[in-house]
């Protein structure tokens, strides 16, 4: 399937939103949307915007870009929309007039959940741009780990992970650095200027083409203690349950409850009440956070990034669906420490500590 395969395909599923909700066309404003229908187009000219910076007008028989003339000629020269069947809609930025039709739905109302359920399952063009996006991803948060060294400042380790992510065409949405005592007492530790004596979590969300990926790596100088390593193999085998655990047809709920079995099993009882346990993922770092007894069914082609987390360590990488299994996208490289856990007769391979 090539990109405009890709369009029309999603056109069609627009078509069919529009006619449950009576509507004739469907303006979508919102990033994660834009980049969705257009197959990777990104909007986002600033970043902590809800509206991208230019809109898609989806008709029965017809899409639009809908922009300003700021936006217009670079869309015209880099993004190729005409070859993918668009048509340009474009006023002056001082006086902007987006169409509208009589029954139009848009992205910022109702019609974002029916959207949304599309988002959840990834064709196989968004699988393969997923799978890219998380060798990047662990590429740039294993460089940044490397480069950690005593006295840096949480800022700095900071900008090291923010920089590989957009040296490789991406930008990190979440950039979490915990150091030392940091990591036992928060577990959103947002970085400071604290400087590093031994021991480093570094968290990123990586999003390209729309997509986001999420990963954690742990690094310690010199060798870790034997009970950071004892709870590093608790916490990743707590991981492993629930990625085993999530199979299609069954529920969130569902794997929520082995998640906690999980966690009670490895003697860390109550540990997943202080900290949301991940889910469901894709074009947003978690398109549903899972909660006991969800009842979102679980598909082929829906990616998942579950972060179980214990007082001091945390286990968390991105995971896709597919027939008979899944892939962890965000794999750790062969250069990187690992743990093997078993989980019933299979074998997951779960990132360790970098010792430096």
């Amino acid at each position: 399937m090539n990109r405009i395969d890709e369009v029309n395909a999603k056109h069609e599923t627009l078509r069919q939103i529009m006619a449950a909700r009576d509507a004739d066309s469907i303006l979508l404003r919102r990033p994660r949307n834009i980049a969705w229908f257009t197959g990777g187009s990104d909007p986002s000219i600033d970043v902590s915007n809800e509206a991208g910076s230019y809109g898609i007008l989806v008709l029965p028989e017809g899409r639009l870009v809908v922009a300003n003339n700021i936006e217009e000629p670079r869309l015209h020269a880099e993004e190729a929309f005409e070859a993918l069947g668009f048509e340009f809609h474009s006023t002056p930025w001082y006086a902007e007039e987006p169409p509208t039709t009589p029954r139009m739905a848009t992205d910022e109302g109702d019609i974002e959940a029916d959207i949304q359920k599309q988002r959840w399952v990834l064709m196989e063009p968004e699988q393969e741009r997923l799978r890219a996006l998380g060798r990047d991803a662990a590429a740039a948060i294993e460089e940044a780990a490397r480069a950690v060294q005593p006295g840096d400042t949480e800022f700095e380790i900071a900008s090291r992970l923010d920089a590989a992510c957009r040296r490789r065409g991406g930008v990190a949405l979440v950039t979490l650095i915990g150091t030392d005592e940091r990591i036992s007492q928060f577990r959103h530790p947002f970085a400071t200027g604290k400087r590093l004596e031994r021991y480093a979590m570094l968290v990123t969300c990586m999003r390209r083409h729309g997509l986001v990926v999420s990963a954690t790596r742990l690094v310690h100088i010199g060798p870790a203690p034997d009970e950071l390593h004892a709870a590093l193999q608790r916490i990743a085998s707590i991981d492993a349950a629930v990625m085993l655990a999530t199979q299609p047809g069954r529920t969130l709920g569902d794997a929520f409850d082995d998640l906690i079995a999980a966690y009670t099993a490895h003697r860390e009882a109550g540990q997943w009440t202080l900290h949301h346990q991940g889910g469901l993922a894709g074009y947003a770092a978690r398109e549903r956070i899972a909660v006991p007894g969800d009842p979102t069914i679980i598909q082929v082609g829906q990616a998942f990034a579950w972060n179980p987390s214990i007082v001091g360590c945390k286990s968390e990488d991105t995971m896709l669906l597919v027939p008979g299994g899944f892939e962890i996208v965000t794999e750790a490289s062969e250069m990187f420490p690992t743990v093997e856990v078993a989980v019933g007769t299979r074998v997951i391979r779960r990132p360790g500590i970098l010792e430096l």
